[in-house]
């Protein structure tokens, strides 16, 4: 009995061996690795803008970042705005890469490209948990036992060279790599990864961020009766020099396997169904008028950019010169939200910003190319749906929006239940 008691005990406490659980997790994520390329999810990411409030800017990101600590984390900023983007996400060529959600392919794109303003970083999906184990002589620190939600855990701490790393962070123009540090949680038990948190070394001067902390919680996805290590959640908080913050919240859902029907490519222009290639919206001279009339709903509480939005043309589009119609009242349009954004100063407003992409012509999905009205666009709205009828200021368009049409809607909890017309002339691509 003493000799069963001692290979039990034996047996109970070999899996808390800090080396042999790190390596079960490594090859965890690795082999994860190798199947991820064959997935994408539905990324959401949510982010808020924080403004500085009372004290005056320190002069050095040390100086910024110790009265920080010393006063609070959130107790010398205030919300500013908040917007919402969608995204689908995938990984190719060990990097991640992106489109607008439900565009049905991948192009050879940076991030940047689809989100030009605002602060964002890449990795949360997959590469920056395979760059960490894939590092050329990863450096794991064992700091002992600690608690997660009242569960044991392990906990690993870690350092990447600026020259090993994945790690890009962008605001403004810039893409900078970054090396950093961080820490894992695993449990013992299982060799499962918990929690990874990292904090970037000080960013150079030009990219206006002294560092960018976050944390990524992980699970067990299950997808074809297979599980994946997939974060749950990440939070991203980037600290900039001025003393404003940036912090972005990033979930994924509806993660799916590619099937071999499925088309996904990279490069190049956007794909064109043969059925469109024909279509009389790509034939349309530059310069005709269309009205739109809005019929999809808009909950900005849940609305974010990407998302898809529907409408109908509210007149026939005319050939003046040769006094035809090319296209017939009620035909159907398709396009996006291109952002959705909650400002919080007194008085509060949501700003809804959207492009047309298709129109229904023959019986097909064909491309249009539609540049705004700015006699309508980016005018205030009243209540959803209704522009104001009084003579209104001029709002100029964000520059990366010159081609969408941009509306201004007082109030925090916006909902536009369609019915929104907006005015718009046919352009080049």
């Amino acid at each position: 009995m003493i000799a069963t008691a001692l290979l039990l005990l034996l047996a109970s406490t070999a899996g808390d061996d800090p080396v042999e659980v790190l390596m079960r997790v490594r090859d965890r994520v690795l082999a994860h690795a190798a199947r991820v390329p064959n997935h994408t999810c539905v990324e959401t990411i949510v982010r808020d803008w924080y403004d500085m409030v009372g004290a005056d800017t320190p002069r050095s990101c040390d100086a910024l970042l110790g009265r920080r600590k010393r006063a609070g984390e959130g107790t010398l900023i205030k919300l500013a705005t908040t917007d919402r983007l969608r995204l689908d996400v995938g990984v190719a060529e060990s990097r991640e890469i992106y489109s607008w959600a439900g565009a049905g392919k991948f192009e050879e794109k940076e991030l940047v490209e689809l989100v030009p303003i605002g602060a964002i970083g890449t990795g949360p999906f997959a590469a920056t948990l395979l760059g960490l184990f894939q590092a050329r002589d990863p450096h794991f620190v064992f700091e002992g036992d600690t608690t997660l939600n009242s569960k044991r855990v392990l906990e690993y701490s870690f350092t990447v060279p600026q020259e090993e790393s994945n790690s890009r962070v962008k605001a403004g123009p810039a893409w900078v790599t970054t090396g950093y540090t961080g820490q894992l949680l695993v449990d013992p038990a299982t060799a499962e990864l918990l929690r990874l948190t990292m904090r970037t070394e000080e960013l150079p001067r030009e990219t206006n961020i002294c560092e960018v902390d976050s944390t990524q919680e992980y699970g067990m996805v299950r997808l074809d009766g297979v599980e994946y290590l997939l974060p749950s959640m990440t939070r991203e908080r980037f600290i900039n020099q001025n003393g404003s913050e940036a912090e972005n919240t990033v979930t994924f859902s509806a993660c799916r396997e590619f099937r071999g029907e499925s088309v996904v490519t990279f490069g190049g222009k956007p794909a064109i169904p043969e059925e469109a290639k024909s279509g009389a919206a790509t034939n349309l001279a530059s310069g005709l008028s269309v009205a739109l009339v809005l019929t999809s709903t808009i909950d900005a509480d849940q609305a974010a950019a990407g998302d898809r939005i529907e409408g109908v043309l509210d007149a026939p589009i005319y050939d003046l010169e040769k006094k035809t119609i090319l296209v017939d009242k009620g035909k159907l349009v398709e396009g996006r939200l291109m952002r959705v954004e909650k400002r919080y100063a007194s008085p509060s407003e949501v700003t809804i910003v959207l492009r047309w992409e298709t129109m229904e012509v023959d019986g097909v999905k064909a491309p249009i190319t539609l540049a705004p009205d700015w006699h309508t666009a980016s005018k205030m709205v009243d209540s959803p749906g209704e522009l104001r009828k009084r003579p209104m200021g001029i709002i100029l368009p964000r520059q990366d929006e010159s081609r969408y049409a941009a509306y201004h809607i007082p109030g925090e909890h916006v909902i536009v239940r369609g019915g929104l017309r907006s005015e718009w002339f046919t352009a080049k691509p």
